[in-house]
């Protein structure tokens, strides 16, 4: 840029400055002065070699517009070098840091040096995206680019209490992706010997710690501790590792929220008029028949090898019988067979009986003149079979009544009822109630235990111990209650989804609800899902 350039026609030189840096343009008037466009002033000054220069459009403005008027010779700085100009920003976490750069126009282009010393000044020395800046260089421009990122920091893992046998099946219920409570084959019940290792309490991890881009250290949030409950029936710690729950007992183990149980069992041959009614805190195997008339409460589970006749079982678990549930419709007198349990219900079959389940009910082939209720389902014959029939009486369930055959050709009166649950309502309630409660609690054992504190002076000996006692005990307990609380939930909002579904046929005379909704089925019908859609139920 050492020789002037003239634009003939319109009286236009250009030429650099002395120092090289800046662009002058001189008018010089001709004889036939002529108007011209800034675009054709900048297509001149970009054909004459000058096009990598910053064009200052103001200039370029000013001199079109006296081109062609004034009769006087003047000169115009219309263009400069510019050096590539960069800038650092940092994010207000100290994570990230962006780089923002324009480009060169004749100057300086942008390099790894003028970033290197931006990084330095801003002291980030941790995390630099080298890649990154060099695709910045190349391009010879970034607009807001991450060229730092810092390492957040890992949180660590909960503690966790691992089952250290294997557990064939849960009592509470589980909920797949359909919104179906989820069931296992049931066998025979799981058992342990006295002193076997049931559980071990896993200890929290205390995660990794992050880094900024400045290199300072960010710490990580530890896991929370596990405890095994205080009181937890048939089981203890070991003496020679405490986080490791071992069988004071040996009978059944069952989980629970904070460790685990052990509750005895015993078997039984047949239950009759020698054995007598059985009521036992455990749980219950009879490897044969319950003969009419007999009773069995147990707070475990309940396994009959043989049928149960015209009898009535309670359990706190589940029962399972490999033969029938019957009761007697001897006219003009009807003797029922009784169910009740906490979890699961399984048969082969059932008739004139009564049975309440608080997770399911499965039966293999039939259900005839029986009322059935459960927490979550109730299925009649193995899914996907089309067999498994239900003749009269009445099902209800909150989530799932499943069958092959609903009713008879002849007619016979069938209830299937499916999305109401007035006990998860009853018992969501008291759960409120007993939160509110023990968060009252936990809130006064605090303030007791900071005034001890503050005071050690007034604090009589152990009173500090005892407290912290009591709030871990409330606090164990607020968790259990919450837990059953989220289950309950869960399980009320999957209500609204409840069906019925019928994978054969539907016969006439079976009355259909769903939630408050109604219908009387009065014909024939093949295959089909009851549902409730848009306040009425559909068949789809």
């Amino acid at each position: 840029m050492n020789q002037s350039q003239v634009l003939g026609g319109l009286g236009l030189s250009f030429a650099p400055s002395a120092d090289g840096r800046k662009l002058l343009a001189t008018y010089t008037p001709g004889e036939h002065a002529v108007p011209v466009e800034p675009a054709a002033i900048k297509a001149a000054i970009s054909s004459q070699g000058f096009g990598h220069l910053f064009l200052i459009d103001p200039a370029l403005q000013k001199l079109a517009a006296q081109c062609g008027k004034t009769k006087e010779i003047f000169t115009l700085e219309v263009g400069e070098v510019r050096d590539a100009e960069a800038q650092i920003d940092l994010a207000p976490d100290k994570m990230a840091a962006y780089l923002t750069a324009t480009p060169a126009y004749g100057g300086k282009p942008l390099s790894r040096d003028l970033v290197a010393k931006l990084l330095a000044d801003k002291k980030i020395t941790h995390g630099i995206l080298h890649d990154e800046i060099g695709r910045a260089i190349a391009g010879g421009e970034a607009n807001k680019l991450l060229v730092a990122q810092g390492r957040k920091p890992i949180a660590g893992e909960d503690g966790k209490l691992k089952p250290l046998i294997d557990m064939s099946k849960e009592r509470r219920p589980r909920f797949d992706s359909k919104g179906v409570a989820n069931y296992r084959e049931l066998g025979t019940i799981v058992t342990v010997r006295e002193g076997e290792r049931l559980m071990q309490n896993i200890p929290p991890s205390q995660g990794e710690p992050g880094v900024n881009v400045l290199g300072q250290a960010i710490p990580a949030k530890a896991g929370k501790a596990c405890q095994f409950g205080a009181q937890l029936k048939g089981a203890k710690l070991d003496p020679q590792d405490p986080s490791i729950l071992v069988a004071a007992i040996s009978g059944q183990p069952v989980l629970a929220s904070n460790g685990m149980t052990v509750e005895p069992s015993i078997t039984i041959g047949t239950v009759d008029l020698d054995s007598g009614n059985v009521d036992f805190d455990g749980s219950i195997v009879v490897s044969g028949d319950v003969q009419p008339g007999m009773s069995l409460y147990a707070s475990g589970d309940i396994h009959v090898g043989g049928t149960v006749e015209a009898a009535t079982l309670d359990a706190g678990g589940d029962v399972v019988v490999k033969g029938g549930i019957i009761g007697h419709s001897d006219a003009p007198k009807t003797t029922t067979a009784r169910v009740r349990c906490g979890g699961t219900c399984s048969a082969l079959f059932v008739e004139n009986a009564s049975i309440e389940a608080g997770n399911s009910i499965q039966i293999e082939k039939l259900a005839r003149q029986s009322d059935l209720a459960a927490a979550n389902q109730v299925i009649v014959g193995k899914p996907g079979s089309g067999q498994g029939s239900i003749i009269g009486g009445s099902v209800r369930a909150t989530l799932l009544v499943q069958a092959g055959i609903i009713g008879t050709p002849v007619g016979v009166k069938t209830h299937i009822m499916v999305g109401t649950n007035p006990k998860l309502h009853e018992r969501l309630n008291g759960l409120n109630k007993e939160l509110a409660q023990k968060t009252k609690e936990l809130e006064d054992i605090v303030k007791i235990s900071t005034f001890l504190a503050e005071n050690p002076a007034r604090a009589k000996p152990g009173m500090r111990q005892k407290a912290e006692n009591s709030r871990a005990q409330i606090m164990q307990e607020l968790d259990s209650a919450r837990l059953e609380k989220d289950d309950l939930s869960q399980a009320l909002k999957l209500a609204e989804e409840a069906r019925l579904v019928v994978e054969k046929t539907i016969y006439s005379n079976v009355k259909i609800e769903i939630g408050d909704k109604v219908r009387q089925e009065d014909i024939e019908r093949e295959a089909g899902i009851y549902v409730l859609k848009e306040g009425e139920i559909e068949r789809i």
